[in-house]
């Protein structure tokens, strides 16, 4: 049988006790040579927290599960994989689907049956529990250790720094520290982030994973007040009450619950240079958020050659009255620092078009007729008491199914039923309760996506509302406005529009136009 091993350590002084990603490692391949399994590959996350599924390895593995690379999943504890009984049983029903097991090599229990899922459910629960009590101690510990100036690490050191475990300190890396210099000297003396990314690229300056630097990391390191010599701790949460795809939000906390404190390590820049550059950085902001304006179709417009935005720009026509004309230009030379052909287009020629395109939706006679509530209400349906009532009764199935299971496992050991109608009853529940779980995680997602989409739906009635269909001419803030909540994206080839897609309910309307 061919097998994945995952092993993961969540910090630093897990690393020195029995859970070193060494010993799992060489426990769990011991284990898997005294059973005959072939070890396909070792998935390891290091200095990852087992509360979130976010975690690159184990996201590799579920992509290679899916493949159909392995046939069982190897653990040391099932706290390695997850700590979080909802999030453990999604993981394991998730490889259950792709006809994959999953094994402790230290705990004994066999999730093709109902004991076995029993019994892991109950260690699942023991292993919550323990977080919670891990989060009850952690919290206190490091917050007196960012008090006293000790850095709580991270998966990664910051640039510019290395971690030294054995004095529990971070010090700073002479060569990327002259990086950091470079950076904050340059952003003092007034270049854009964007500059600052395209020099370091032509000076052959690189990462720490030996690729070009990239807008978002410089950006980083220019907020990142450690450089000052100072810890920044408690930043962000997950909200329990907020929920997106991929889990719980992770928001930002209030500044009365952020804490910042005097760090043991050295400071790269001075706490003078560092506030210089946030004013800066603030600064352009500003003068980005004036520029945006005169661009109606920034953040719409693509290009149909390497699919990066088209980006709005000014250039002087005439330099004996410094006229200015606007044009759109492919993000991707700058951005990506790629070889893209595709040619800038003159925002006269373009802006007229996208508006003719919009004239023509918003004159609809679908629109004019039903305005506002036909038009949209068959599209984003809103999730009323039916879709609450069908969500809960298919909870309430889901709880009785796993109650029938329980049941059915009980009469088994007390020997009333027969191994093979055990196995015949209990295959009929447990296809049932992969398909009620599949039904309530769309419902929930559904439920997600109207929420989500209620903001979008009042900007577009507020809109509609007040747009008259006689109307000739739309101003650059209506253009910008009704573009933004209208299109999706807008394709550019050879100046021209290639392609463009709508949102819903105005793709419906679409369908009625006949020349664009």
């Amino acid at each position: 049988m061919k097998v994945s091993i995952y092993i993961r350590v969540s910090t630093e002084d897990q690393a020195k006790e029995d859970y070193s990603l060494e010993v799992q490692r060489e426990y769990l391949e011991d284990f898997a040579k005294r059973e005959g399994y072939e070890v396909f590959k070792v998935y390891c996350d290091e200095g990852i927290s087992a509360y979130s599924t976010r975690r690159s390895a184990l996201q590799g593995l579920l992509v290679d599960a899916k493949a159909k690379k392995f046939e069982l999943v190897l653990v040391h504890k099932i706290d390695r994989f997850s700590r979080n009984l909802k999030d453990l049983l999604n993981l394991v029903d998730e490889l259950s689907a792709c006809k994959v097991a999953f094994k402790s090599a230290t705990e004994p229990f066999d999730t093709t049956t109902s004991a076995g899922k029993l019994m892991f459910q109950q260690l699942g629960s023991f292993a919550e529990f323990e977080r919670n009590r891990i989060a009850e101690r952690v919290f206190p510990g490091m917050l007196k250790g960012v008090q006293l100036g000790n850095w709580q690490g991270a998966r990664y050191s910051p640039y510019g720094y290395r971690y030294n475990k054995a004095n529990k300190l971070l010090e700073v890396d002479e060569k990327e520290s002259k990086v950091v210099k470079i950076i904050f000297e340059m952003c003092l003396a007034g270049k854009s982030i964007r500059f600052i990314t395209k020099y370091l690229t032509k000076k052959k300056y690189r990462n720490r994973k030996g690729n070009i630097f990239s807008t978002k990391l410089i950006g980083n390191i220019l907020k990142n007040r450690i450089y000052t010599g100072k810890l920044v701790w408690n930043r962000h949460h997950y909200d329990k009450n907020q929920k997106t795809k991929k889990g719980y939000a992770y928001v930002k906390n209030s500044s009365d619950k952020i804490i910042i404190a005097q760090g043991k390590h050295e400071a790269i820049v001075s706490e003078e240079d560092f506030n210089l550059a946030q004013e800066k950085l603030k600064l352009r902001k500003v003068e980005i958020k004036r520029k945006k304006s005169d661009y109606p179709l920034s953040g719409i417009l693509y290009c149909a050659k390497c699919n990066h935005r088209y980006l709005g720009i000014s250039s002087i026509s005439n330099h004996r009255t410094n006229e200015k004309k606007r044009w759109y230009r492919c993000a991707g030379p700058q951005r990506s620092f790629i070889k893209c052909k595709n040619k800038s287009v003159k925002a006269e020629d373009i802006e007229p078009k996208v508006a003719l395109i919009l004239d023509c939706l918003l004159r609809s006679e679908t629109l004019k007729k039903s305005r506002w509530t036909t038009v949209t209400g068959a599209n984003f349906p809103a999730f009323d008491k039916i879709s609450k009532v069908e969500l809960d009764k298919l909870k309430n199935r889901l709880k009785m199914n796993r109650q029938k299971q329980s049941k059915l496992t009980d009469a088994y050991l007390e020997n009333l039923l027969s191994e093979e109608l055990y196995k015949q009853k209990n295959e009929g529940l447990r296809a049932e309760e992969e398909e009620l779980q599949k039904r309530i995680a769309l419902q929930e997602l559904r439920e997600i996506e109207r929420e989500r989409s209620k903001d979008y739906l009042n900007r577009v009635e507020e809109f509609i509302s007040g747009y008259k269909p006689g109307q000739k001419e739309l101003s650059l803030d209506q253009q910008k406005q009704v573009a933004q909540l209208l299109f999706k994206n807008i394709k550019i080839a050879q100046k021209k529009i290639f392609s463009f897609a709508l949102f819903a309910p105005f793709n419906f309307l679409f369908s009625e136009q006949e020349n664009f």
